[in-house]
């Protein structure tokens, strides 16, 4: 099958990341004294970064504001983007084979462009994408926003594009927005990868999934 173009979720997608957005509120309301609960992450996994911070500065009574919330998380966050995060197995592979059919590349994700390019030149992907486009900047994944920007910069229509993406929310968002879509497993939604698999027009266990890769010959 031939794409016009790919868009590519970083965590939990590109990069072995979740944990980050696991720990890293909980770290920040502790830091601001509240006690978040061991599920947080699980609670504002499909909101915008506002919207969380907002979300946590009411929940827990935090002494700050929202703006200082998401500074604090970010905080957390950058060098581990910079300095640590690891590569989800396969991706490498995928790249490549998209690169020599010539398909273009970018990252929609819900962290900081600047965080998802930092991370892509240290695993020496970054080569393999045009842009790295924030949802910070667009709105949540819970709408299309970010998935029909990169659509118009890669020049691809969307029935012509496929996302690549872990969460299910945003998978059924690209899904409903007319994009084709490749679930991608992560560990860290474990209970959605029945439905993840029933809305995407492709599942992949790994990125290097022998059948999808014999696909794109």
């Amino acid at each position: 099958m031939k794409f016009e173009g790919a868009i590519f979720d970083l965590d939990g997608t590109l990069t072995d990341s979740m944990y980050i957005w696991n720990e890293a509120p909980k770290a920040l309301v502790r830091q601001f004294g509240g006690q978040p609960p061991e599920d947080l992450a699980e609670d504002i996994k499909e909101m915008g970064r506002r919207e969380a911070s907002e979300y946590m500065v009411a929940r827990f009574s935090l002494p700050c504001t929202p703006e200082q919330v998401m500074d604090g998380v970010n905080d957390l966050v950058t060098d581990e983007y910079r300095d640590k995060v690891p590569m989800k197995p396969g991706a490498d592979v995928l790249l490549d084979r998209l690169a020599v059919l010539g398909v273009p590349c970018g990252i929609a994700t819900a962290s900081e462009a600047f965080q998802a390019r930092d991370a892509m030149v240290r695993l020496g992907l970054w080569k393999h994408f045009l842009f790295a486009f924030s949802s910070l900047q667009y709105g949540s994944k819970s709408r299309p926003d970010v998935y029909f920007a990169s659509a118009r910069s890669l020049g691809s229509a969307p029935e012509h594009t496929i996302v690549f993406e872990d969460a299910l929310h945003a998978a059924r968002t690209a899904k409903e927005a007319g994009f084709l879509v490749a679930g991608v497993y992560d560990p860290s939604a474990e209970g959605d990868q029945e439905a993840l698999k029933k809305i995407c027009d492709w599942y992949l266990p790994r990125l290097d999934d022998p059948e999808f890769l014999e696909l794109l010959k």
